[in-house]
């Protein structure tokens, strides 16, 4: 698996590690995922540490657009915050930041973070 995640029930918050390269499609189902384990255990914030995350097969602007779009609408019907924190692979992390826009274009409330322990200070001072 080319991703792991941890639970801090205390404060509420879910994390995801991308652990290095993964096709867009299992950066999809990765997303799913979370967001089961969000509705299951009503979290309401996620931080996803995309430092070593490669996307192996880069996907359309369609596709990028789309998955930016989902995440909107899924946090419409289950709301929840994110703190991402970009990759290091200049490739991956144009791709993130398209979809990141869509995504707060359309409402989804997200922060981009270069350091992961101002986004985890950030998400527990945020109010959800």
């Amino acid at each position: 698996m080319g991703y792991e995640t941890s639970i801090d029930d205390g404060r509420g918050i879910v994390e995801i590690r991308f652990l290095g390269a993964v096709p867009h499609s299992e950066h999809v189902k990765a997303r799913d995922e979370l967001l089961e384990i969000c509705r299951v255990r009503k979290i309401h914030k996620i931080l996803v540490d995309a430092r070593r995350l490669i996307i192996r097969d880069i996907p359309s602007s369609m596709e990028l657009f789309d998955f930016g779009v989902s995440w909107a609408e899924l946090a419409r019907r289950m709301p929840v915050l994110l703190a991402g924190v970009l990759p290091q692979d200049a490739a991956t992390r144009k791709q993130l930041m398209f979809g990141d826009n869509v995504a707060a274009s359309r409402g989804f409330v997200t922060q981009i973070f270069v350091d992961i322990e101002e986004a985890r200070v950030w998400l527990r001072n945020a109010k959800n």
